[in-house]
């Protein structure tokens, strides 16, 4: 089944789910790992993959939104208390504004550093006037935020490994079969 049911997340929202999910961790992965490298030639091709990467994940999270509005949303289970649910909403909203933010703000940091973005040999994103008042705000924004959304990552893998071990629901279970 492509779409979601009442019970289950479909095909295409557990393959939006997974890859872009693996897709953020690894672009978080490779970013705190190559601020701390010395400049090389392997730094400057980690920023290129990095930047061509997070331009489709913003792409691939564009598509999900999309798809998650015209399709069935699943409930939390009846039993889960109030404060649960809300805090579920609220994660998973903020997760959502920071697989917006993170690649926005990594995208403009690069143009108004002055810098193209390639996006896998297959067009460029051109700078922007270099401002570097500008560059220096989105760059602060990019690293601040990429504490932030680590974080939020962390709480939402332990909040499904809670419903799996602890409250033995099929929250987890319905993302995974």
């Amino acid at each position: 089944m492509l779409k979601n049911t009442l019970s289950s997340y479909g095909l295409i929202t557990k393959l939006f789910h997974w890859f872009i999910g693996i897709a953020i961790v690894g672009l978080l992965v490779i970013g705190f790992i190559m601020v701390s490298m010395l400049p090389s030639v392997d730094k400057w091709q980690l920023y290129s993959m990095h930047k061509a990467t997070g331009v489709l994940v913003l792409f691939l999270v564009s598509l999900r939104v999309l798809w998650r509005w015209i399709n069935v949303k699943l409930e939390l289970p009846a039993d889960l208390p109030l404060w649960q649910k809300l805090a579920s909403k609220f994660t998973h909203s903020l997760l959502y504004i920071f697989m917006f933010l993170m690649p926005v703000s990594g995208i403009l940091m690069s143009r108004f550093g002055g810098h193209e973005i390639n996006i896998f040999n297959l067009f460029l994103i051109p700078p922007l006037e270099k401002n570097p008042v500008l560059a220096s705000f989105f760059n602060n924004l990019h690293g601040v935020s990429a504490f932030v959304f680590a974080a939020l990552i962390v709480l939402h893998i332990s909040a499904g490994l809670y419903h799996h071990f602890v409250r033995k629901d099929n929250v987890l279970i319905r993302m995974i079969k």
